[in-house]
């Protein structure tokens, strides 16, 4: 290191400039020796991919192997692919693939727990993934060569001894109910969903998905005869790919899969794809947003079809190069206009175009996309519309070949759904071969401009037209059923009765009728110690609540100031980052807090079914109990059975992890201008402490400044 530091101490600064010179002069003369881009017309062929050698073996079990020898780097990777997966589940247990999938892994084998794999796995520096998708599931490991016997050892165990341990089966179930909690969160994905079900039918293993009820149905005897019925090893696709000798990896794989028996398996039959052609509008209200997503479409293809080819070149002239210039260069309506004719395996696909644009071009933006989807076709592409779409697909085909990982995984699949293994080369044929007649063909035979399904999801109060300008429109309800929950008890004329006597003490003893109907507003300022997943945060708190359907919300918080607003339907938020539209779920919280609030409660008796449910323990005291329910939902109101006072309320909500009974103790009543209020809250859910607020002012009837309610 010395002496290579005192060879550059010793260059002289001419030679330092001799050499930038030459370099300078070497890439002038380079650069002047180039075309402009606009001269190059032709390009040179494409150099042949190198396939890999690819070894297939079948063990006498029936387990069909791929080896894939790569001495580059001193990595091997594993990887199964099972027949199995969600379209086999059923309709009553949709999730159950997808918890087996997971558990699989999570669950631990025989020999070894869950956590003893991760952290033994972890001391590797491995890796192995499980999962079961739509129509297959899969097992991957990913090593160092020199741990390639403990690791064939731990993935055979995990592929043959799965214990499926409950407790995680029970946080699988949790995630997933996490992830039907935020369904509707995410725009984007909840326009795919709705849209796919829409084209597949909800009542289709292709566009189903998981509710509350169908998770909680699934139980650790379902995914252990699921797991029996379809891991086996003549039901198995295996490859291997990394750096090892494929004689000796065969006689490593045989070991450890040898004594796994084969068995037949009886598969449910494949789901039918029934479509019908139809043109239909349909729409999802999110009044949250101030931007439409559209998407409209209807089936797709297969792969194996003979026009493929020609299909895949029609969609990206429909796609990358007409909608582009159109939508996003001509009229400046979208980002990222986008379109795929979708085709599958072992069922069609879903051809489909979609766009995101501002809520007051929605309409037109939907008539210039059904506008290109029917010209394409009415009339030929043009020469270099051809070429265009061509050349982007073959010059970027040398990607399907830039990892080991692709070309193996590619193999596996084409191999599981029995397409020849070099189908992607004759792809690359049909593409090359593709004429504007053969696009004008394939366009008028599987396109249906005339009977495409349309999905706008915005809010319809801000479109440039109304969206029967397009046909009849079917607003589509995407609320989230909720699980099943405690039976309802019967209401009688014993129970209603005693349930308005006891409503009533308990507003006569906050005040009364007539002092509780003169409360317009309600003030105040409290403090607020939230529970979070990092431990406890204190926030200072301000808000005023109007009658029936305003709040305001500031918080003062370590991460700074926030504001929430709640204005009648309308409700957006305000933190440091900027201000944004309320999620609807945000919005439904704020509007059922209120409508729990006692003086609201209270005022709109008229409103509610009330009956006496009986003696409980709340809040560490005896209560009684009040079933509230009116057209917005439903909740229990609890009542000090010597002072009548309201002692808090439960009911059920939504949280970070799915549904869940919330209580909420109130305590510390005060006089707040003739009406006694509770000064404290502790909230909680399933026994886990929630918040606690603490008042530390209020009053009522203030003058309001309006500007509170204005959207900045």
């Amino acid at each position: 290191m010395k002496n290579k530091w005192l060879f550059r101490r010793n260059v002289s600064l001419p030679t330092f400039l001799l050499i930038a010179m030459a370099t300078i002069g070497a890439f002038s003369s380079f650069s002047l020796a180039q075309k402009a881009p606009k001269e190059i017309t032709t390009f040179p062929e494409l150099h042949k991919v190198q396939m890999p050698e690819v070894k297939e073996v079948t063990l006498k079990d029936g387990m069909r192997i791929y080896l894939v020898e790569d001495h580059q780097y001193p990595t091997i990777d594993m990887r199964a692919m099972v027949k199995v997966g969600s379209i086999y589940e059923p309709a009553d247990k949709i999730g159950l693939a997808s918890i087996t999938g997971t558990v699989l892994r999570t669950g631990g084998t025989g020999t070894r727990s869950g956590d003893e794999l991760d952290k033994m796995l972890e001391t590797m520096g491995a890796s192995v993934k499980t999962g079961i998708g739509e129509n297959s599931g899969y097992v991957y490991m990913s090593l160092l060569k020199g741990d390639v016997d403990r690791g064939i050892d731990i993935l055979a165990d995990v592929l043959m001894q799965p214990v499926f341990a409950q407790d995680k089966i029970d946080l699988a179930k949790i995630e997933l109910r996490s992830g039907i909690s935020r369904r509707n969160d995410d725009i984007w994905s909840m326009t795919d969903r709705e849209f796919n079900s829409l084209i597949y039918g909800k009542s289709s293993p292709y566009g189903r998905y998981p509710e509350y009820a169908t998770v909680d149905n699934i139980t650790r005897d379902d995914i252990v005869a699921f797991y029996s019925k379809y891991f086996h090893p003549n039901n198995i696709i295996f490859a291997v790919w990394g750096d090892f000798d494929s004689n000796a990896m065969q006689k490593k794989l045989e070991a450890a899969f040898g004594k796994w028996p084969s068995a037949e398996t009886t598969f449910p039959e494949m789901p039918k794809v029934d479509y019908q052609y139809r043109y239909t509008v349909n729409f999802i209200q999110k009044s949250d947003v101030n931007q439409s997503h559209i998407q409209l479409g209807h089936i797709g293809g297969v792969l194996n079809d003979p026009d493929y080819p020609a299909l895949v070149v029609m969609n990206e002239i429909l796609s990358m190069d007409r909608m582009f210039k159109v939508m996003r260069t001509k009229e400046g309506l979208t980002y990222a206009p986008r379109g795929n004719y979708g085709a599958g395996y072992d069922h069609p696909g879903v051809f489909d175009c979609g766009t995101q644009t501002k809520s007051e071009s929605t309409v037109y933006a939907v008539k210039l996309m059904l506008n290109e989807v029917k010209k394409i076709t009415d009339e030929p592409v043009t020469d270099e519309e051809l070429q265009r779409a061509k050349d982007t697909y073959l010059n970027s085909f040398v990607f399907n070949f830039d990892r080991k990982s692709k070309i193996v995984t590619r193999l596996m699949t084409y191999a599981f759904f029995g397409y020849p293994l070099d189908f992607i080369d004759k792809l690359k044929e049909g593409v090359e071969k593709v004429t504007k007649d053969d696009v004008l063909r394939a366009a008028k035979s599987h396109l249906h401009p005339g009977e495409l399904q349309i999905l706008v999801v915005g809010n319809k109060n801000d479109f440039d037209e109304p969206l029967s300008t397009l046909g009849e429109v079917n607003e589509i309800d995407i609320s989230i059923p909720p699980p099943p929950g405690e039976a309802t008890p019967q209401a009688t004329t014993e129970s209603l009765m005693k349930g308005k006597e006891l409503f009533n003490r308990s507003m006569e003893a906050c005040g009364g009728l007539d002092a509780l109907q003169k409360v317009r507003n309600v003030w105040a300022k409290a403090n607020l110690l939230q529970t979070t997943g990092m431990g406890e945060m204190q926030m200072a708190a301000e808000m005023t609540l109007i009658y029936p359907d305003s709040v305001y919300q500031a918080l003062t918080t370590p991460m700074g100031a926030m504001k929430m607003v709640l204005a009648g339907e309308k409700g957006w938020m305000v933190a440091p980052q900027g201000k944004m539209p309320m999620q609807e779920s945000v919005k439904k919280e704020m509007h059922d807090n209120v409508m729990r609030d006692p003086v609201h409660s209270f005022t709109n008796a008229e409103h509610f079914e009330i009956q006496f449910v009986g003696q409980k323990d709340f809040g560490g005291a005896n209560s009684s109990e009040l079933l509230l329910t009116c057209r917005e939902g439903s909740f229990h109101l609890y009542l000090d059975p010597s002072t009548n006072l309201p002692t808090g309320v439960s009911y059920r909500s939504t949280g970070q992890q799915g549904p869940t009974n919330v209580e909420e103790v109130w305590s510390d009543y005060r006089d707040v201008g003739g009406v006694k209020l509770p000064f404290k809250t502790v909230a909680s859910a399933e026994g886990k402490k929630l918040s606690e607020t603490t008042v530390v002012e209020m009053k009522q009837n203030i003058e309001v400044d309006p500007k509170l309610f204005e959207e900045e």
